[in-house]
């Protein structure tokens, strides 16, 4: 810390470089100078493939593809248990008794109860 000391107070307020006269009104036509004046990088034409072309389009096909079955799959995981569910109750045997009761009280006719059948086995 006394180095540091030392050095500041031997420099004080001044600063100790300075830039000479002129320099900055012709720094961009020595910059310019020293660029080279033609292109070093040569462009060479590429012949556009029917592929090339195509290829952008087969990647967002691929893309939705990809999506949509992701989507799918990730719906399908919870429709399972639903699905077993929904089978075991429509395999649920029940009494001609309970059938009995139920239709006395379900207010239908014969003509509704039969077609109601007629269309359960589709």
């Amino acid at each position: 810390m006394e180095k540091e000391d030392k050095i500041l107070d031997k420099v004080g307020g001044r600063r100790p470089f300075s830039v000479p006269e002129g320099y900055f009104d012709n720094l961009t036509d020595g910059i310019m100078a020293a660029l080279p004046q033609e292109d070093s990088v040569k462009q060479i034409p590429v012949a556009v493939t029917p592929w090339m072309r195509i290829k952008p389009y087969i990647y967002m096909a691929a893309t939705f593809a990809g999506m949509f079955f992701c989507l799918r799959f990730a719906a399908g995981l919870g429709r399972n248990e639903s699905v077993q569910t929904a089978q075991a109750e429509e395999t649920t045997i029940y009494t001609d008794e309970y059938i009995d009761s139920f239709l006395e009280t379900a207010m239908i006719d014969d003509c509704t109860l039969y077609y109601s059948l007629v269309n359960a086995g589709n």
